[in-house]
């Protein structure tokens, strides 16, 4: 059953990554291609049945971490929060113009889900976000 697992989270990821990709969030095309290859690695390694383990801690090919089927992903919520709240901090301060804002910005995009963002945008709008975004 991990093994399923372990295809579903490398498809997802590869899928993630492509978006981020289509999005203009890729900065990096050498780390791009190296994360691509990771995942396409993983994949292989589970259609030709060498993704396998005794005691269902998986060692994925070119991963210096092993998957822990205890701990199937990591909560992003507070990540996802605090990268929102940071970048308006920063426009706030710097203005939008200023580019090291944009960090906070694909974090944001990256982490947290779309109906998140626009209820946020819609709070801050109607001055009653709960955030402190002053610089």
């Amino acid at each position: 059953m991990a093994l399923d697992h372990s295809k579903i989270a490398a498809d997802a990821l590869k899928e993630s990554l492509e978006q981020a990709k289509s999005k203009g969030l890729v900065e990096d095309e050498d780390v791009y291609d190296k994360v691509s290859g990771h995942l396409d690695s993983w994949t292989k390694a589970h259609e030709d049945g060498s993704l396998k383990s005794s005691t269902g801690a998986i060692s994925f090919p070119g991963s210096p971490t092993r998957y822990d089927p205890r701990f199937p992903n990591q909560n992003q919520t507070a990540h996802c929060w605090q990268s929102y709240v940071d970048y308006f901090k920063c426009i706030n301060a710097k203005g939008e113009g200023f580019k090291p804002c944009q960090q906070f910005r694909r974090g944001y995009l990256l982490l947290c889900p779309q109906s998140w963002v626009e209820k946020w945008d819609e709070q801050r709008e109607a001055g009653n976000f709960v955030g402190d975004l002053s610089p």
